[in-house]
């Protein structure tokens, strides 16, 4: 997917992993909400905005998604699915007014600035485990049976398979869970090495790297905390910083 910017943006926001549970205020991702408009008015969310989704018929997460409509009247806002939240649905884009994004989507920002959009699992290519169980619940056979399952049945399941992935990632070196070196370029050269954002590994981290005498810059998102957060913004004058908020 290519999406390009209009000629009068001058700024992105980008974010990742805020893991928002049905069962916390939350507080933190709704004060920043209303303060986007004063920073951007170009919200990228590269997934796993909440910790588990299990269908859009859930009525999880009610005053979350308000807010994101409301945000969506005044600025763009466009999504990109995670690990935990690949079931968020064509019911959600609609009422939210958010703008879906392809796994791998091209981002020009303007004529002079582009980058590459991921969520960034897929590069986990070692950890073997984890690439089974997804190439498992991304199937449409999984997806339809799993969302046919009555409300309190889903979410069980969806509790359950946190808290195995919670205690599976605890027993892996951080080698297996990080980005495949190897697969990583392979991306990069692809798309003529452009900058790649993607979460996931909730590493933050801003990589600068030679391949080929090309110069390259790959933009790790940091994930978030009830306390602590944090963003990477894009701007003509800037290029692309991190900023922090709590």
């Amino acid at each position: 997917m290519k999406l390009s910017l209009s000629s009068e943006a001058s700024s992105a926001v980008f974010i990742s992993d805020l893991h928002l549970s049905d069962d916390r205020d939350n507080k933190l991702f709704l004060d920043f909400i209303k303060n986007v408009p004063t920073i951007t008015d170009h919200l990228f969310i590269l997934g796993d905005l909440f910790d588990y989704w299990v269908g859009d018929d859930s009525g999880l997460y009610v005053k979350e998604c308000e807010a994101l409509r409301d945000l969506s009247r005044k600025i763009n806002i466009f999504f990109l699915h995670g690990n935990r939240d690949f079931l968020v649905g064509k019911k959600f884009f609609q009422e939210t007014q958010i703008t879906e994004l392809d796994e791998v989507t091209e981002l020009y920002l303007n004529d002079k600035s582009s980058a590459l959009l991921i969520h960034g699992d897929t590069l986990c290519t070692d950890d073997k485990d984890y690439q089974n169980f997804r190439s498992k619940v991304r199937s449409i056979e999984w997806k339809e049976k799993f969302l046919l399952k009555p409300l309190s049945e889903r979410i069980e399941i969806a509790h359950q398979m946190r808290e195995k992935s919670r205690e599976a990632n605890r027993q892996k070196s951080q080698a297996i869970t990080d980005v495949n070196n190897e697969d990583t370029i392979k991306l990069i050269e692809k798309f003529n090495f452009i900058p790649l954002i993607h979460g996931h590994t909730h590493r933050r981290k801003i990589h600068k790297n030679i391949y080929d005498n090309h110069e390259h810059y790959r933009y790790v998102l940091g994930d978030w905390t009830e306390k602590y957060g944090n963003y990477l913004i894009w701007s003509e004058k800037e290029n692309f910083t991190f900023n922090e908020i709590s």
